[in-house]
């Protein structure tokens, strides 16, 4: 594996010196992918797409090398891979399309697990066409995620989508994807896995794994600002999408309202080929000993509690906690005192964070170990804690 101080040099934005431990909210860009970006724009080849002069085919090459690329880091086929400005716009729109076919009596099933770019748009698509929405439940102690009550959900025929975390943004919890999975298709529902918070850490073949819809974001892994869902199974083809008429009708395209963001999907090509030169299991493993170090530190601390399961390696490298008497806002305001950014609050997981009964207190503070995070880092921000103090 590359040394650490090798892959921080790729890194423009850890030249300021803080401590960059806001990963699950976005990452930094790789330089790969700021180059890609830049030498897209400086170049003859930007316009629009599917002329018959050279320019417009450049663009051509640059959409379909990013499919590729992306499919090649997801497990999916380039043509399957559709590419937005971002996630939570992709799920709306997604969710839109799919429930002019959903009525009264039927179902759809999410999770407290989620982020709500995975719960919000399908409650919404739910209400205007009458079908109903069931939660899965999560444990009120540390927040996992069993998936067998999903047997009990889909037995009777009436659920149409199933929508899972790959991962959770706030604790790292991964649930079990392959008996999700299992179930879902046993009863006739489809399965949509939110990787957001999946795919930057851990091995993620989504046909490996057969769902039907895989969602993540570039700017989690090192890229710029986007969306991509990998529809699969023939689905593309399937549901019709709201759309302007003359949008193409075979494949992504018709998905991608507007011209798409060539020079963004640039930088997501580059983006995704440093997640692959190198093994995510290895990685993974890595990022794993980091997030032992930082939890185990966070456990000894007088004062500190820890939000979430133990350290796994089949979970993401995020950890939540609280400090005794402190608010998450305090704690978050004092460590960037420190040029130490985290963050702090619900970060979207609503009905996690109710669940776990920490959202009059203002939530949790959430620090995640990257690919550019060093033992360094994890030490600062446990020195810091020290220095700070329960109240």
């Amino acid at each position: 594996m590359t040394s650490i101080d090798d892959v921080r040099a790729r890194f423009p934005g850890l030249s300021d010196g803080w401590v960059r431990l806001d990963g699950p909210a976005g990452t930094l860009p790789v330089d790969t992918c700021v180059d890609a970006i830049a030498d897209y724009m400086r170049s003859p080849a930007p316009a629009n797409l599917g002329g018959e002069f050279d320019a417009s085919r450049a663009s051509d090459a640059v959409v379909a090398r990013a499919r590729e690329a992306i499919a090649a880091l997801v497990g999916a086929k380039a043509d399957e891979i559709v590419v937005g400005p971002s996630t939570t716009n992709l799920m709306f729109s997604f969710t839109r399309a799919l429930a002019r076919h959903w009525g009264p009596g039927d179902r759809i099933v999410c999770s407290q697990l989620d982020h709500d770019s995975n719960v919000s748009p399908w409650l919404l698509a739910a209400r205007d066409s009458g079908a109903t929405v069931e939660m899965l439940e999560v444990d009120p102690v540390d927040g996992t995620l069993d998936v067998e009550p999903l047997k009990g959900l889909c037995a009777d025929g009436r659920t149409k989508w199933v929508a899972i975390s790959g991962a959770s943004n706030l604790t790292g919890h991964a649930p079990d994807l392959a008996r999700a999975v299992a179930i879902a298709h046993e009863h006739g529902a489809r399965i949509l896995v939110d990787g957001v918070a999946r795919v930057p850490h851990l091995p993620t073949d989504a046909a490996a794994l057969g769902v039907d819809v895989l969602s993540t974001s570039p700017y989690k892994w090192y890229g710029p600002h986007a969306g991509v869902l990998a529809v699969r199974n023939g689905l593309l083809g399937q549901i019709e999408p709201y759309r302007v008429r003359p949008a193409d009708y075979v494949g992504p395209f018709r998905w991608e309202t507007g011209t798409t963001q060539i020079e963004l999907l640039a930088g997501i090509t580059a983006a995704a080929e440093f997640m692959t030169s190198t093994s995510i299991a290895d990685e993974a493993a890595r990022e794993t000993r980091l997030l032992a170090l930082l939890q185990e530190g966070l456990h000894e601390m007088p004062g500190v509690t820890v939000h979430g399961p133990s350290v796994t390696p089949d979970r993401a490298p995020t950890v939540v906690f609280t400090v005794r008497g402190r608010s998450p806002q305090e704690v978050d305001r004092f460590l960037a005192s420190r040029r130490i950014a985290v963050w702090h609050g619900d970060n979207y997981a609503c009905e996690l964070v109710d669940a776990l009964g920490l959202r009059e207190s203002g939530g949790l503070v959430r620090a995640g170990i990257v690919r550019y995070t060093s033992e360094d880092d994890v030490l600062a921000l446990l020195a810091a804690l020290a220095e700070l103090g329960p109240a």
